[in-house]
């Protein structure tokens, strides 16, 4: 299957961007330290090994609906954006507004 533009450039940026940007995010340090935690007390808990794997399942899927439902906001978010460049360039076109380059593209095509 191929992948679209679109969702080559979101891989990108939440693969090798978004890393930097959360380290220095304190909103997310602090949640991911308060899970930590969690994990800590939920380990000395003493649960048996069985009790330790359906935690470990429920976590774990909560984890990926997490990601995902990440992942598909920032894509949403992306389209949304490129979605709005391409909309008020459409309107600057429409009304006359100058481009970037100062001159108007429909009086000298």
């Amino acid at each position: 299957m191929e992948k679209s533009l679109l969702d080559i450039l979101a891989e990108e940026r939440i693969h090798k961007g978004l890393e930097n940007v959360l380290n220095d995010n304190k909103l997310y340090q602090a949640a991911q330290k308060e899970a930590d935690e969690a994990i800590n007390e939920l380990e000395k808990a003493g649960l048996s090994q069985e009790q330790n794997k359906v935690i470990d399942k429920a976590i774990s899927a909560t984890n990926a609906s997490g990601a995902a439902y990440g992942a598909t906001a920032y894509k949403q978010g992306l389209y949304d954006g490129i979605k709005l460049m391409t909309e008020v360039n459409q309107i600057g076109r429409e009304d006359g507004i100058p481009n970037e380059q100062g001159f108007d593209r429909e009086k000298t095509v």
